[in-house]
């Protein structure tokens, strides 16, 4: 079978006509007018081709979708998740499943969690987060993350708090020594008298988890 985006038209010519250096370059040109024409024409289909997009059709995307955490100053890998979770979240609006979604997407974290009141002893119909993530945690992205928070939770449900749990590993050093003094103490009659001291040192450090929480305002 020949892939029409990959294939020449020296494939489909006599022998004799291939060896023509000016049939050859035709056939490049043809080869690469023809790659131009299968690239418009891919990014014709937008809403299928999201992943081949160009920046500014998916920043335009965006604006048609209404995403719902969308900047423009985000990595493009990260706009194309955002624009095809869109819909989805629209779909499951209100939902404990879209705002973790939701939550692992904004801070890249497959362990958030979404608890709500009666899992942990809370007012009615507030909820928290508990995630861990190694991102830098700034005001800026905090304040973008509760504003997309509240155009996928249900109306009734207030976000109390989110923590943040992060993993800190200090190097552990435990060491030990001891110092032995002997003293002999000889008279008239042999007689041995040991005077023995043992002095141990020793250290440790241990391992801290800081929690930051940050209260809904």
């Amino acid at each position: 079978m020949i892939n029409l985006r990959e294939c020449t038209t020296l494939q489909v010519m006599p022998e004799v006509l291939r060896k023509d250096k000016k049939i050859q370059a035709a056939s490049y040109a043809l080869q690469k007018t023809a790659q131009m024409l299968f690239e418009k024409v891919d990014r014709s289909n937008v809403y299928a081709g999201i992943d081949i997009l160009p920046e500014e059709i998916l920043d335009l995307l965006a604006e048609e979708f209404r995403a719902q955490y969308y900047d423009t100053s985000l990595p493009v890998e990260d706009k194309r998740k955002a624009i095809k979770k869109a819909m989805p979240w629209f779909y499951r609006a209100g939902t404990v499943s879209a705002v973790k979604e939701l939550t692992e997407l904004v801070w890249r974290s497959s362990s958030a969690q979404v608890q709500e009141w009666f899992e942990y002893a809370s007012d009615p119909y507030l909820f928290r987060i508990l995630l861990g993530t190694d991102m830098s945690i700034e005001e800026e992205l905090i304040n973008a993350f509760i504003d997309a928070i509240w155009k996928v939770k249900n109306t009734r449900s207030h976000l109390e708090s989110i923590t943040f749990i992060r993993r800190i590993d200090n190097t552990l050093y435990v060491g030990a020594a001891s110092k032995n003094v002997g003293h002999i103490v000889i008279t008239d009659v042999w007689k041995g008298e040991y005077d023995m001291h043992s002095n141990i040192y020793h250290g440790a450090a241990g391992t801290r988890v800081q929690k930051i929480q940050i209260r809904e305002g």
